[in-house]
């Protein structure tokens, strides 16, 4: 059912907003409340997701298996974004764990299919670290920024343009920016309550002093007011095989999710990823659209 004051079919003159990913989730922790904001205000939004996360964690007491945990997760995936108003969710088709292996040419024309089938203003990855080292983060975040390039050009992917599909230049992208120093934050909050927080888990491929984004390089700060902070927890935790009952996010306290998660950060790109150089400190990702 759709949420109150979240559209499911937003006005096309508005700029749109898609955020491409690796896996199920990781959308909804880093970005839900702006996806929230966008479609509560009327701006198309959309999700693609390079995997179905197939061989992720699976949390106690969820009805899932390692043979059908993909399926899962794409249930998990659509129920997440329907929570912030988002209902264009597509995959790239990609194993879990894999993604870096795939053929970049055919990785990147996918991706440049979805951007020239939806015109998108505002495109959101992760950053160059993957946000933890994840290797499948890094693999989509140099395939996003060669799709990217490549969309606005009509001698790439000339058969797409044949089917009738158009260029397209992206106009903003960002990096999705979590806060290294809340992360840090997280983990002595973690091992005052006598757990450990490691983001990515086993997953993480680098020290957490230097996973996430430092403070001084973040650009855009999104405050969620209360109906997107809403909106995003319903996203979080509608990815219930990801959410251990002794994890971080299912233990905190209402202040603690507020604190640590109301304020979503980004990094705007300069060009000439983005098209030209927008203004910053900012607290719109449309901004100068």
């Amino acid at each position: 059912m759709q949420q109150p004051g979240l559209s499911s079919s937003p006005s096309t003159d508005l700029p749109g907003f898609m955020g491409i990913f690796a896996h199920p989730d990781d959308e909804s922790f880093g970005l839900a409340g702006t996806l929230a904001r966008a479609t509560m205000t009327g701006h198309p939004a959309s999700i693609i997701c390079g995997t179905r996360g197939e061989v992720g964690e699976i949390a106690a007491g969820v009805d899932a298996t390692p043979e059908n945990l993909g399926q899962v997760r794409e249930r998990e995936l659509r129920a997440a974004c329907a929570a912030v108003g988002v209902y264009d969710v597509a995959f790239l088709d990609y194993i879990d764990g894999h993604l870096s292996e795939a053929d970049e040419r055919e990785a990147v024309g996918r991706i440049v299919f979805h951007l020239r089938r939806l015109h998108p203003a505002v495109v959101v990855t992760f950053a160059p670290n993957g946000g933890y080292g994840h290797p499948d983060h890094i693999a989509i975040h140099r395939f996003t920024l060669a799709a990217i390039e490549a969309a606005a050009d009509p001698a790439r992917y000339p058969e797409q343009i044949a089917a009738g599909l158009q260029p397209h230049r992206v106009c903003k992208v960002y990096y999705s920016g979590f806060p290294r120093e809340r992360m840090l934050a997280m983990r002595e909050e973690a091992r005052k309550q006598g757990s450990d927080f490691i983001p990515g888990g086993n997953a993480a491929t680098i020290p957490i002093e230097d996973m996430g984004t430092p403070l001084a390089e973040i650009t855009t700060w999104i405050r969620l007011n209360d109906a997107e902070f809403e909106a995003k927890r319903r996203s979080m935790f509608a990815h219930a095989s990801q959410l251990p009952a002794d994890g971080p996010f299912t233990q905190a306290t209402p202040e603690q999710m507020r604190e640590f998660m109301g304020t979503e950060s980004l990094v705007l790109v300069p060009p000439p990823v983005s098209d030209r150089a927008y203004p910053t400190p900012e607290r719109d990702v449309f901004a100068g659209l």
